[in-house]
């Protein structure tokens, strides 16, 4: 399932990649979030396999995927694979990451390795850690020397149906950004595991849903953040504020203003989450 809004032309090189794995989903839904690019229409006539959902609004990522994640389970399906539009999977993405699921009926959700397109470098061996006490969260590029992941990425995250259905879909109040973080977690605290198919290569492309407009970037994720930590650390302020220093102090010694500007928006603006039109 994939999420687009305004994606041209990734939307269409993902789908491609998609109708070209060894092992193809049952089917391919992508759900539109009000692009104004045309590529609904396009999609449609190039890729008339694909079901197509309309979302009325763009009202970020998490909003969009329960629409299709929402459909999915209503049809009864076991697995939903939640996939990037501007993401290119290998392939044998898919039947890697199925294996992994049914190796460990415990397993709730799989990543992928996740490469930089165009690049020879990894942008996450799934997913990666965050601290409730500093705030930091990171992308792992390896697997770590002990213990599992925090959280898997969103980019290509393969779901069991079963513990959807447990623990809830994403959280809406994240438009963009830690709502993989925040499912991630709430899956952990209910007795899943979260696991990772190194076999399962995603390219994926620096992050395209917001430009070049990185004071929107860093709005987001700032606000984002403040949400996560609201529900899930025992002291909310602490790694906010140790996180939200440690970004504005290294955003404003770049001399990147506006990112730095966003950072204190997404701390005091009561419209953090406003998305760029």
């Amino acid at each position: 399932m994939l999420v687009n809004y305004n994606g041209l032309p990734h939307v269409l090189d993902g789908i491609l990649s998609l109708l070209d794995l060894a092992r193809a989903p049952e089917r391919i839904v992508m759900v539109d979030n009000a692009s104004r690019d045309g590529s609904p229409d396009i999609v449609r006539e190039r890729f008339p396999m694909v079901e197509l959902l309309t979302s009325p609004v763009n009202a970020g990522f998490a909003q969009g995927a329960n629409l299709g994640l929402e459909l999915a389970l209503q049809r009864g399906a076991d697995t939903v694979w939640l996939f990037n539009p501007d993401a290119r999977a290998h392939p044998r993405a898919l039947e890697a990451m199925l294996r992994v699921l049914d190796a460990d009926p415990q397993v709730g959700a799989v990543g992928s390795l996740l490469r930089w397109a165009g690049r020879d470098r990894v942008q996450a061996w799934g997913g990666g850690r965050v601290s409730l006490v500093t705030g930091r969260a990171r992308h792992l590029t390896r697997p770590p020397d002990r213990g599992g992941l925090d959280y898997l990425c969103g980019a290509s995250l393969l779901l069991r149906a079963r513990a959807l259905r447990q623990v809830g879909l994403l959280d809406p109040g994240f438009p963009l950004y830690w709502e993989d973080a925040d499912l991630s977690l709430r899956l952990r605290r209910a007795g899943w595991r979260l696991a990772v198919a190194p076999d399962s290569v995603v390219e994926h492309q620096p992050s395209t849903g917001l430009g070049h407009d990185e004071a929107a970037w860093h709005r987001l994720y700032t606000g984002g953040s403040l949400r996560f930590f609201g529900k899930h650390a025992p002291l909310p302020w602490l790694p906010v504020g140790l996180g939200s220093a440690a970004r504005l102090a290294r955003r404003l010694a770049q001399g990147r203003r506006a990112a730095a500007a966003g950072i204190i928006q997404g701390l005091f603006s009561r419209d953090w989450k406003k998305l760029p039109s």
